[in-house]
Formats: structure tokens, sequence, C-alpha cells
């Protein structure tokens, strides 16, 4: 008797525990309703078409939560982090909850604001980068998220030192970061992602900034996870007129991991950098996908990503420019390099321009290349030992992607550059 075919049952989410979630965390009916939409966006839940770009890489599937992520409750983490260097704000989101928060005097007396997301008056404003509709995954945070933390920097406002988020995985984790820049402030927000249960967990992120006029705001996304964690981190901010936003990306943790990030000048004159670093070594997976999108006339946007590889490290890489009907008069460059360090190692790079008026300037460029047997020859022959003669090179590569970072931002992510070129 022949047997019957298997078919694949369709995927899905439980999202049954939503009203629970939103009650025991202390919502009001504005975020309850904003996540009963996005469950309403993930019925019936369709996973995006891979013969697509954005996904051909990397199975969305990877990422699906395998329990319902509303009835995940918040974890005892006993954390005893505290400040180690000067910083004008430190907030803490582990076990499902924002764990810490501290404030200086100074930023204190200026009106910054930190709060628990649950709990803050900010219903008018969570979704309006980053909403459901955006994607699946933006959609289960949007419906389940646990744990998020609102900064609000008032208009006017200089802080000298940073403000730094700490974000631990364990488990499933679903964290949700709003930052609101008031008119002229001026200021830099460090996120950093760390943890994962004993080398695993899965992680789905969601991160909205909104600059304000004349603002300037440097935003650095650092992700270090444990070697087993696969996670998705979703981070979008909205520039208007005047504003100045720089996004520093750099990434070194994780089995899995996939970037979405970007930003929308809406606003004529606005200014958008984006640098990144990543670095890959045994079996990790990196997928990362920006986005400068040009809404308004006269911007102008800079993208640097470098990618080195070593292992049998796979990274994909997807970059889109698009500038609007009305965006006349703006600039936008795009360059991705990748350095591949073994001969395992494999990149995929594709850049995208989507001009849509005339009285643009835009160009974009991308290389993918194995280590230079001359370059490494060369360093030998000065008495370098082979891996730091490997080091110098891929310093090299790196360096003036990371001399364009905030001075803070770049100690930060060199130290994590050196020790992971001392580990490989």
């Amino acid at each position: 008797m022949a047997s019957r075919p298997v078919v694949n049952a369709p995927p899905t989410v439980a999202l049954d525990h939503i009203e629970e979630l939103s009650r025991v965390a202390g919502e009001d009916g504005t975020l309850l309703a904003i996540r009963n939409q996005a469950r309403a966006c993930l019925v019936p839940l369709e996973l995006p078409n891979r013969a697509r770009h954005l996904w051909r890489y990397t199975n969305p599937a990877r990422f699906l939560p395998e329990s319902d992520p509303t009835a995940v409750a918040p974890i005892d983490v006993g954390s005893t982090w505290r400040l180690d260097e000067p910083l004008s704000v430190a907030a803490l989101i582990a076990g499902g909850a924002l764990r810490l928060v501290e404030v200086d005097a100074t930023a204190r007396k200026a009106g910054v604001v930190v709060e628990d997301l649950h709990r803050a008056p900010a219903g008018d404003l969570l979704g309006t980068v980053v909403p459901a509709s955006h994607g699946f995954l933006e959609a289960i945070n949007t419906a389940a998220w646990r744990g998020g933390v609102l900064v609000r920097i008032p208009a006017g406002i200089s802080l000298e030192h940073p403000i730094r988020l700490r974000l631990v995985a364990g488990g499933l984790s679903l964290p949700r970061v709003l930052v609101v820049a008031g008119e002229d402030s001026s200021f830099e927000v460090i996120e950093g992602h760390v943890g994962g249960d004993r080398g695993t967990g899965k992680v789905i992120g969601v991160t909205e900034i909104l600059v304000g006029k004349g603002a300037d705001v440097r935003y650095g996304l650092v992700q270090r996870w444990e070697p087993g964690v696969v996670g998705h981190l979703t981070a979008r901010a909205r520039v208007l007129a005047g504003a100045r936003f720089q996004m520093s990306l750099a990434s070194f943790g994780g089995a899995a991991f996939k970037a979405d990030v970007g930003a929308f000048l809406a606003g004529e004159g606005a200014e958008v950098e984006t640098y990144g670093v990543a670095m890959g070594g045994d079996s990790q997976h990196f997928d990362h996908h920006t986005e400068h999108i040009h809404e308004a006339g006269k911007t102008h946007s800079n993208l640097d990503f470098k990618v080195a590889l070593t292992g049998s490290a796979r990274s994909a890489y997807t970059g889109m420019i698009r500038i609007a009907p009305g965006a006349a008069g703006s600039e936008a460059y795009q360059e991705n390099r990748n350095l591949l360090l073994s001969e395992n190692a494999r990149a995929e790079s594709i850049p995208e321009l989507e001009i849509l008026t005339d009285d643009v300037r835009c160009s974009h460029g991308a290389t993918v290349s194995p280590l230079d047997p001359e370059q490494l020859f060369y360093l030998k022959s000065r008495g370098l030992p082979h891996l730091q003669a490997m080091r110098v090179i891929v310093y090299g590569f790196l360096d003036q992607t990371l001399a364009r970072l905030p001075q803070t931002t770049r100690d930060r992510i060199a130290a994590l550059v050196a020790a992971r070129l001392h580990t490989d």
C-alpha cells in the first residue's frame, strides 16, 4: 500500500495570552490595542517568499518562537550589573523586564526621562517608525514584546556622557526600545546585546528612534551574544529637518543573526550616516539589511559596512537606497566590502538603488575578496608571525570605518575586534 505524501503544516505562532500579558505589565488600553492589531497581522502567518533576495540566504522559519511568546513570564535574573564608566543614563533589560535604571544628577536635572515602556505614556509613538506591518518578526514583537524602555531627551539638551542600554538574552527574549530626541538635542546611545542561556536562546528585538528637528544623535548597536543564540534585530530612525543621525553597527556573536536597520530621512536637510563592522568565524551565519529612505529633498546619506570572515562563516548583505519622488537634491552613497580569511568562508552582497526623481547624486560599491597573499607575504617577510600578520591586515581593513565612529563607541568596538582576532 502506497504511503501518503507528507504535507508540511503551515507555520503558526500562538498568541493566546495578550490580554493577560498586558494586564500583568500594567499597560493602558492603547498598548493593548496596538498588540491586538499586531496579532491580526499574523493571521494567517505568511513567511516571506525566499525567492526575494531579502530572505534568500536565511530561512525565516529559523526565528519563529517555539512556544507562545505571550505566555512567557519574566524571570528573576539577579543581576549585579553596575556603572563601570561615566554615563549619563544606564538601563538593563533582562529576563523579560526592565531591571535597572540609573540616571546621573546632570541628566536628571536636565529632564531626561527613562521609563519602563510598559507603563510609559508612549502609545502615540510606539510603532510609528517600525509598525507591525513592517514584517512578520516585527509583528510578533509588537504583539508579544516584554521588557522595554523609553528614553526621552528634552529639546535643546546636550549630554556629555553616553546613554548605555544593555539587553541580556536568555530563553526567548522580545525586547522593545523607544528613543525620543527633542529638537536640537545632542547625545550618544549605545545599545548592547549580550548573553544567551548557556549558549542558547532566541531574540526578536525592535528599536525605534525619533530624531527631532536639528538634533544630533549617535546610536551604536553592538551584538555579542553567546555562540548558540539565534536572533533578529530591527532598528529604524525617523530623522526630521536639519537633524543628523549616525548609526554604528557591530556584529560579533550568535549562531545566526539577521539585522534589519536603517533610517527615514523625513525632513529637508536631514543627514544619516551608517557605519558597520561584522566579524564571523566557525559556522556563524550573518545576514544584514540596511535601508536609507530619502523622503525629503536636499537630504544626505552615507553607508560604509565591512565584513571579515574566517572558518566556514557565512555573510549576506542587502542594502537599499531609495530616493522618493519629492526628494530632489539628495545625495547618497553605499559601500559594502567583504574580506574572506579562509577558503570556506562565503559572502554575498546585493546593493540596490531606487531613484524616483531627477537632480540627485547616488552611487554604490561592493566587493568580496580573499586575503591578499602579497600583503601577507610582505608582513611575514618583515618578521611578523602568520597570525599576527593576518591581524594587521584585518585591522587595516576595518580601521577606516572604525575611525568614523564616536570615540566611546569606537573604543568599545575596537576592543571587541581585538578580542575576536586573538581567539580565532
